[in-house]
């Protein structure tokens, strides 16, 4: 008996020593009650998701939905991880409908074909390569066995709801990137001169919008410069001012000039990062990249 428990934990660690980590890899823990289909717990991903959640914590009855955004072409892997073998065992069940209102089921997994990083059994259901037809919103299913899915996000066997952890794996959606507005050295009147060998910062707004609070940036993803892929960031205030007076928080950054890479023929600055939540986002400025006789005038 001890060989036997010995050599599945042995299994069991070695899988999860294995687990591959996805480059931008977001953890959100799950949020009950997430089921019916109709309350299916939004995630925002950027890229690949990373999910532990629990069937039963939400009543015996207990069902997992997660919706994701994902757009027309993407070639998502749906995964569980870790629900044979972990904490409680439970053999999971997956689906993925649409968005509704009628809840069309797209693709259905019971077993895997084999256990993959972070599964020591085939009952963590995978399903792989699934394209999305769309751009849009998808529903993920997480149930057990023989609860299996139908149409409109319900199951057979209802009754036979089973508790255990798991943890749900999302990956390749495209982050969904939100565009926002920015000022380049903010002032009034013309574009202001930019020297790209001057030492110093450059300041540029981040403007708030109607759903984009500047003070809920990630301020260690932020990058600024001639392709918005420079690491450049000197700061950026903490609180936030309302610099163009139309009644939204903006927020003041400061980049390294020599850092942001302009040349004399860029006449645009991009900056990029995300937000708290993980939502990424883009902004493009005007400036004027001048000689440094001209910019100091």
């Amino acid at each position: 008996m001890f060989i036997r428990i010995t050599a599945k934990l042995l299994i069991f660690a070695t899988a999860c020593l294995g687990m591959v980590a996805h480059a931008g890899e977001k953890t959100i823990n799950e949020i009950e009650i997430n089921h019916p289909i109709g309350t299916a717990q939004s995630l925002s991903i950027p890229g690949a998701a990373l999910v532990p959640a629990e069937l039963g914590n939400g009543g015996s009855d207990d069902l997992d939905y997660f919706s994701f955004r994902a757009t027309a072409g993407d070639v998502v892997t749906i995964d569980i991880n870790n629900g044979w073998g972990g904490t409680q065992s439970v053999d999971t069940v997956l689906a993925v409908f649409d968005s509704g209102p009628e809840y069309k089921m797209l693709r259905f997994n019971d077993d895997a074909t084999s256990p993959d990083d972070g599964s020591i059994s085939q009952y963590d259901s995978r399903i792989d390569d699934f394209v999305a037809p769309t751009t849009g919103r998808y529903i993920v299913g997480v149930s057990n066995f023989p609860r299996y899915f139908i149409d409109g996000g319900d199951v057979r066997y209802p009754d036979y709801g089973k508790e255990g952890d798991y943890s749900l794996e999302i990956t390749g959606v495209t982050a969904q990137v939100k565009q926002v507005a920015i000022r380049v050295k903010p002032g009034k009147g013309k574009v202001k001169p930019i020297n790209p060998k001057s030492r110093g910062s450059i300041p540029v707004t981040i403007l708030g919008g109607p759903d984009f609070n500047p003070l809920n940036i990630d301020t260690d993803t932020l990058t600024f410069g001639a392709t918005g892929e420079e690491n450049s960031l000197v700061k950026c205030n903490r609180k936030g001012v309302d610099l163009n007076q139309d009644g939204r928080i903006d927020r003041l950054c400061h980049f390294d000039n020599r850092k942001a890479g302009f040349r004399m023929t860029d006449a645009e600055g991009t900056v990029r990062g995300q937000t708290r939540d993980g939502t990424a986002f883009e902004g493009t400025g005007y400036l004027n990249v001048v000689p440094a006789e001209k910019a100091r005038h």
